[in-house]
């Protein structure tokens, strides 16, 4: 029988390395900022600068202390700042995203051996930190966000096609859901994501809205508002779809999306925050070997006795 194995991360395509990896979902990331500093001002780019300082100069700081060499090219830190930044709202103030940055830096990745070995994604790690401790600055927006709103059982006064330009309430880079799209497909194509992942995801979470709605409204428009409101595209994008904390197998990854999706929407439905991304891709982080085991352990088993009936 052929022994099944999972490797140690990070996994990556032929002729593909973390640097360029790195460097596409830093395009996809900076693609992002233009619409909302358009609309709220170049602060959007100093909490940027903010949250990738404090990653970036976090990781130094520990690789000094560890005697460890800094490897600048690999550029994860950065990557860590700036998928905080864009959950952050955009008038946060600045030692925000510096708290998110340090404690993502510090405390998700440091202890575990830096980047391929941490067990939690750094940055919602990061994000949920603040927002257990300051979760009136984090949600802090311009106006009410439709995912507040829907929280609170109301009917959103945009209309789903207002919601795709990035005016919309909300964090920086969750709100101009056309945006987060066109980059979903970009690093989708370029393989720097897992489309199950992403797929199983939206399509669970997507199923949940149509079967449950949480406001009065037609299970189409219930799609609509739960797909666009908050940070349920951008966690399907950059979040959950991490190579480190998710699954290896392509059943697991499936598998791993789907339950996140189903979990995203309960954590909003009945938890204590309007966004609930970054807290569900920590719980899904915790069970994603346990995932991939089954996966292996069935796939064994199959194997097994396809080769006792030949």
């Amino acid at each position: 029988m052929q022994q099944l194995m999972i490797q140690k991360p990070p996994f990556l395509r032929s002729g593909q390395t973390v640097s360029t990896m790195m460097k596409d979902m830093l395009l996809a990331l900076a693609l992002l900022l233009p619409l909302p500093t358009v609309h709220y001002g170049t602060h959007v780019l100093w909490v940027a600068a903010a949250s990738v300082a404090s990653c970036f100069i976090s990781e130094i700081a520990a690789c000094m202390i560890a005697k460890r060499q800094v490897d600048i090219s690999e550029l994860s830190s950065v990557v860590t700042g700036l998928i905080i930044a864009m959950l952050m709202p955009q008038m946060a103030p600045l030692w925000l995203p510096v708290l998110a940055g340090a404690f993502a830096v510090l405390a998700a990745r440091v202890p575990f051996g830096f980047t391929g070995n941490n067990p939690f994604n750094p940055a919602a790690a990061g994000v949920a930190f603040v927002t257990v401790f300051w979760p009136q600055r984090v949600f802090s927006f311009s106006e009410p966000s439709a995912a507040s709103v829907l929280k609170e059982g109301l009917k959103p006064n945009q209309i789903p096609s207002e919601m795709l330009w990035g005016t919309d309430g909300g964090a920086i880079g969750t709100t101009a859901v056309l945006v987060v799209a066109a980059c979903a497909v970009y690093l989708i194509v370029k393989k720097t994501v897992s489309w199950r992942i992403t797929v199983c995801f939206l399509a669970a979470a997507g199923l949940m809205a149509l079967l449950f709605p949480r406001i009065m409204v037609t299970p189409l428009t219930s799609l609509k508002y739960e797909l666009l409101s908050g940070s349920l595209l951008f966690c399907s994008v950059f979040l959950i779809t991490d190579p480190v904390t998710s699954p290896r197998t392509h059943v697991g990854k499936a598998l791993y999306g789907a339950v996140a999706g189903v979990l995203i929407m309960l954590m909003r439905r009945y938890g204590a925050f309007e966004q609930a991304a970054c807290f569900a891709v920590l719980l899904m982080n915790a069970v994603s070997p346990v995932i991939d085991s089954f996966v292996i352990a069935v796939t064994a088993r199959r194997e097994a006795r396809r080769n006792e009936q030949q």
